[in-house]
This record gives structure tokens, C-alpha cells and sequence, in this order.
């Protein structure tokens, strides 16, 4: 998990938008496409590092953002992973 969280961070790098996707492919290696609550788990995920997920569609990526905003501006409202 903690490479995957330096990939992000590092997609998020020099960047004028602190955004990073990441690609079904990678995500599977830790969450299955069939696991159970797989979007809820990506979203405590990005909560415990640091991050947001801003977008998330099954077999296509997850949008990940920082986690409050560094330059203090509010965005929309996080995603709640479905219960």
C-alpha cells in the first residue's frame, strides 16, 4: 500500500492540479475487481494516506486528490463510498 501511495504522491508532483489516476491495473493488484466493498476499502485507503478519492469507476481508474486541499480552498464534497 505504501508504494501505491508514493506512486500517487508522485503522480501529483509538480502538477498544477494535485491530482493523480491510477489505472484499474494497478489497483487490482491490491483490490480484486471482485472483492467485496472494493470502493469503500480504496476510500479508507485514500483517507489513512493522506489523499481523496475524487472519482472511481470499476475496471477503468480511481481519481485521487490531497486531502484537505493545501491551499485551504474547499472543493466539492468527498465521495462516500457505498454502503
Amino acid at each position: 500500500m505504501e508504494t501505491l501511495a508514493r506512486q500517487i504522491e508522485q503522480g501529483m508532483h509538480g502538477k498544477e492540479w494535485s491530482h493523480s489516476a491510477i489505472y484499474d491495473k494497478d489497483l487490482a493488484r491490491l483490490w480484486p475487481l471482485n472483492e467485496k466493498d472494493r470502493e469503500a476499502k480504496i476510500a479508507q485507503f485514500a483517507t489513512q494516506y493522506g489523499f481523496r478519492l475524487r472519482f472511481y469507476s470499476k475496471g477503468m481508474c480511481a481519481i485521487f486528490e490531497k486531502w484537505p486541499p493545501p491551499n485551504g480552498q474547499m472543493m466539492d464534497a468527498p465521495v462516500i463510498p457505498k454502503a
